[in-house]
């Protein structure tokens, strides 16, 4: 399996796992405070929005002092840019951590991941990640953190590809296709944040183009039986 400590995927220490239970180090320490930290401000940006997802009420959250805060986050700014990467390492965790059932038709386990990419979506990471795009459109030091270039996207997609689709790992069309399927599930679910469309209602169909349009460009003919 590819090393997923390159985007952010780590034990609950927030640092990357290591065997044995023994005493934690200082090292140990400051990765569960960090990592306390970035998950607070996480969960307010999804409830509550990013102008209420002030630095007082992550550290009130996260159960540490403000000063605290600021030892390991010098602004909002800052934290905020690493919680980005902290979504986008959960993201690929959630993805990877819950594997199709053994035994499954081709069919199937395209269904279980697609379904499981747009559980995914209409959840807390996915929303506390809008609020970010939203406030970076305005906020070009934010901006700077927060922005995936198209070559980034590309390589954490690249990364994960081989892990959930093993039988097509040496297709080029493979990660073109997940980038359509994703930019779909997107903008459904933004469309639907502006009340232009009822995403639930629309995704069944959206879902069976996806799975036809993979079955037709990856050659899976199964996948229309």
């Amino acid at each position: 399996m590819p090393n997923m400590t390159a985007v952010g995927v780590v034990d609950s220490t927030g640092s990357p796992a290591s065997e044995g239970r023994g005493r934690r180090s200082q090292a140990e320490r400051t990765g569960a405070t960090r990592t306390a930290l970035l998950d607070a401000a996480i969960e307010l940006l999804a409830e509550e929005g990013y102008a209420a997802t002030t630095t007082r009420r992550v550290a009130q959250r996260a159960g540490v002092s403000p000063g605290a805060l600021q030892h390991h986050f010098a602004s909002k700014i800052v934290l905020l840019g690493e919680a980005r990467s902290r979504i986008q390492g959960r993201i690929v965790q959630a993805m990877i951590g819950q594997e199709p059932p053994d035994g499954c038709s081709v069919r199937e386990r395209h269904e279980f991941l697609l379904d499981r990419m747009w559980e995914i979506y209409n959840g807390p990471l996915f929303h506390a990640a809008v609020e970010l795009w939203a406030a970076a459109r305005t906020n070009p030091e934010l901006r700077e953190l927060c922005a995936d270039t198209p070559e980034q996207t590309r390589a954490l997609i690249e990364l994960g590809a081989p892990v959930l689709y093993p039988h097509l790992a040496g297709s080029p069309d493979l990660v073109p296709l997940i980038i359509t399927g994703q930019a779909t599930m997107r903008g459904l679910i933004l469309m639907a944040t502006a009340g232009e469309v009822d995403a639930q209602l629309a995704w069944p169909q959206a879902r069976e183009h996806i799975l036809a349009m993979s079955a037709t460009i990856l050659d899976l003919p199964e996948m229309l039986e």
